[in-house]
């Protein structure tokens, strides 16, 4: 395996992990106090920008950025089960709230993460192929 696929794999287990972490942490009331109330706009751009990032650095570290097309749809489905599974643990935690939403919102930020991975990928091949 080649050192740079290598290193796109650790940040997306790291930031796989971080959203775990975050996702099943008693985080609530640090949300309140940045969003200034605002929880439900702040909670799902959170969980849009956080699987976008996912779902970036999975296509990469399973396909690469010169061709990411093998990876995509594994991609997405590791992203959308993680965020699936979140929520589902989330359920009967007495400090967190599972929303189908947010599972959702999830899947959606994962694939917006892998179409303009998709978009840098046809502007790196045709650069290559007209440089």
């Amino acid at each position: 395996m080649r050192k740079p696929r290598l290193l796109w794999q650790v940040a997306a287990a790291g930031w796989a992990g971080a959203i775990a972490a975050t996702g099943l942490l008693p985080t609530q009331s640090a949300v309140s106090a940045v969003s200034g109330g605002h929880d439900d706009i702040a909670t799902l751009s959170g969980h849009f920008a956080a699987y976008a990032l996912l779902g970036l650095l999975l296509g990469v570290a399973l396909g690469g950025w010169e061709s990411p097309g093998r990876g995509m749809i594994l991609a997405w489905a590791l992203a959308a089960t993680l965020g699936a599974l979140i929520e589902l643990v989330q359920g009967p935690l007495s400090y967190r709230d599972a929303q189908v939403v947010d599972m959702l919102v999830n899947a959606a930020g994962a694939a917006v993460g892998l179409l303009l991975l998709s978009a840098v990928a046809r502007v790196m091949r045709s650069r290559s192929r007209h440089g």
